[in-house]
């Protein structure tokens, strides 16, 4: 059986704790092994199930048999499953391969090669949650801005709920580096430094995320 229709890549079988393992060949021969976790379409963002590599390596026993690096194998070779289910979504190649982020909130999978749309946030530099699970405000409040250099630290809120104690003042059209009709960082800071002058600290937030342009909006704190 293919992995994900690679030719060169065949489907060893199940781990009897649930990995799925697969061995890439070359001339019949076993060249590295490499495991998988199966993240159920029950717990992924989108409802899709997908195959995330955690392992690649030279062995791996599978139902009492030890697959090696350099190991002749036939390209026939029948997998061993302890799930029937995942039987059929690995021969349907009814998944997709990916890396991700597991939200901190409700253990939601998430694929991190999203670019449109992105279903997780990042808070505190390093911890992932769901949209649904955190709040415009939390988002806001990883923002402050106080001069220009600070709107580049503002999160994603795109397709977020309306802040409750954020008032919005103005919306950036902002340039990426690319040149166009966005603000360039010069005119960025005119912006800011008039607005900062005029409502003191405020907070930023990405409102919308293009290929070279991007909407900034800033906030002032009502409540």
């Amino acid at each position: 059986m293919k992995f994900n229709n690679n030719d060169n890549e065949i489907v060893l079988g199940q781990h009897e704790y649930g990995e799925l393992y697969t061995a890439d060949i070359k001339d019949g021969i076993i060249t590295r092994i490499n495991g998988y976790y199966i993240i159920s379409k029950h717990i992924s963002y989108d409802g899709n199930t997908y195959m995330e590599c955690c392992s690649a390596g030279g062995d791996a026993t599978i139902n009492g048999i030890t697959y090696t690096r350099g190991m002749l194998i036939s390209e026939d070779h029948e997998p061993f499953f302890n799930c029937e289910g995942l039987e059929e979504i690995v021969e349907n190649n009814d998944f997709y391969e990916a890396n991700g982020f597991y939200c901190g909130e409700c253990g939601t999978f998430h694929n991190s090669d999203q670019y449109h749309n992105v279903s997780y946030v990042i808070l505190n530099e390093c911890e992932v949650f769901c949209k649904t699970c955190v709040s415009t405000d939390d988002m806001l409040e990883q923002a402050p801005v106080n001069n220009v250099d600070d709107i580049y630290k503002a999160k994603d809120i795109v397709g977020m709920d309306s802040p409750e104690h954020y008032e919005e003042v103005e919306t950036i059209f902002h340039d990426c580096g690319w040149g166009g009709p966005a603000t360039n960082h010069a005119g960025a800071t005119k912006i800011v430094d008039e607005l900062v002058e005029e409502h003191g600290e405020l907070y930023a937030g990405l409102t919308g995320i293009g290929q070279f342009q991007v909407y900034v909006t800033l906030y002032k704190r009502v409540g």
